[in-house]
């Protein structure tokens, strides 16, 4: 089994995408940016995501490739959750996960350590 990092990234076409999965509207689609190729993130374990990766494969995505897009869809009990929304809009949140992260870990290092 491959390594996924916590996560899948693909891109579909949005018609095909459409057509496999009724719980995604066309006016979604449409107002999170529309287009003919779409990302989809599969979230498989989200405390395993690579967050990093993520905002690199995001970034190369945003500027490299024809997508708008991104369907973000996790699994749930009841079935797949899914949410429809622009790439520069996940890709901001991304970033910003991560300059959380980095903050995070420069104040854990300058915290002085008690003995």
């Amino acid at each position: 089994m491959n390594r996924t990092c916590g996560y899948s990234l693909q891109r579909e076409i949005v018609e095909i995408l459409l057509d496999e999965n009724p719980e995604i509207s066309d006016t979604e689609i449409q107002s999170a940016g529309g287009g003919i190729v779409a990302l989809v993130l599969k979230v498989e374990k989200p405390q395993k995501m690579r967050l990093y990766r993520l905002a690199k494969e995001l970034k190369f995505h945003s500027r490299h490739s024809a997508a708008q897009v991104v369907a973000v869809t996790m699994g749930t009990p009841d079935g797949p959750a899914w949410e429809v929304l622009p790439l520069s809009y996940l890709q901001s949140l991304a970033d910003e996960a991560l300059t959380l992260k980095s903050q995070r870990r420069l104040e854990a290092a300058l915290r002085p350590s008690v003995r």
